[in-house]
């Protein structure tokens, strides 16, 4: 049986958003594979790196909070691994507690630093005397509260309060109520064209020298490539390097596409393929 791993526990983000990804994908219901939770993304990504799991699905970006940064780093340290799908799900965030009590006894919250960052003013307005507490998901943060009788809440979505019987105290607490997280499904095999829309993903490593973002810039430009996202990354190598993530429109072996990569070896810029994928057509409304 074929497996795919998430960010779990049961009642993440993650697991809510693979559901729904695995129902809009008729070859994965084909195959019912198994879903494996991983407590943390780079041991998700490693594992299947290593061909203990088939994929990984993993959270890239937020529409509020940005890049999921480690995601993009462990992306960056593994080997053979393509991101071959993307979907969009849209975020709600709950505030969710043992039993119904009013905001000013919460004495902390516990949540994923994604899902506290994205509900910081709602957390400044109205809890901004309760601790915030770091966990690894939304749903590790359900978990932990429902197991102790004490003032404290968690931040999470819906399912994870159905899942660990807890009250919803207040819903739709994020800062941008159009707020949704781009996932990934990462894979062992380059995912063919789709005929349709598709996207490259690439890393780059430009020197530290003046110009050098500049030039790379300048060959997806000379050849009309639109890019659709550029982020950056300390290299962690030493200080003041930093690696590049592209998102461009088009499929790797698209010839104004191999033109730019070939440009950048003549050049001695080293460039990592993330994959090319078909592009997630997301609800408009979402956004």
């Amino acid at each position: 049986m074929k497996k795919i791993g998430y960010l779990g526990p049961k009642g993440s983000f993650s697991e809510e958003a693979i559901h729904l990804f695995l129902a809009s994908q008729p070859e994965f219901n084909e195959t019912n594979p198994a879903l494996i939770p991983f407590p943390t993304i780079p041991r998700l990504l490693f594992a299947c790196n290593d061909m203990e799991i088939d994929w990984a699905f993993v959270p890239l970006e937020n529409s509020t909070e940005g890049q999921v940064g480690v995601t993009m780093d462990t992306l960056g340290q593994t080997e053979h691994l393509f991101i071959t799908h993307e979907f969009v799900h849209p975020i709600d965030q709950c505030l969710l507690t043992l039993e119904p009590m009013p905001l000013h006894q919460i004495e902390r919250v516990y949540s994923h630093e994604q899902a506290l960052g994205q509900c910081r003013d709602f957390l400044e307005k109205h809890l901004p005397h309760a601790q915030q507490i770091t966990c690894l998901s939304t749903a590790e943060a359900a978990h932990k509260i429902s197991s102790i009788r004490e003032n404290w809440a968690a931040i999470g979505p819906r399912r994870a309060a159905h899942l660990y019987n807890l009250h919803q105290l207040q819903e739709r607490i994020q800062d941008i109520l159009l707020n949704a997280t781009r996932f990934v499904l990462v894979g062992h095999a380059l995912a063919e064209m789709s005929g349709g829309e598709d996207k490259t993903s690439l890393l780059v490593i430009a020197d530290n020298t003046p110009g050098s973002l500049y030039r790379i810039l300048g060959e997806f430009s000379k050849r009309q490539i639109n890019l659709t996202r550029i982020e950056s990354r300390p290299s962690k190598r030493k200080l003041g390097e930093y690696v590049f993530f592209f998102d461009v429109d088009g499929y790797v072996f698209a010839p104004p596409i191999q033109d730019v990569l070939w440009a950048l070896k003549e050049a001695n810029i080293s460039v990592k393929l993330l994959g090319s994928y078909p592009k997630a057509q997301p609800d408009e409304s979402i956004f």
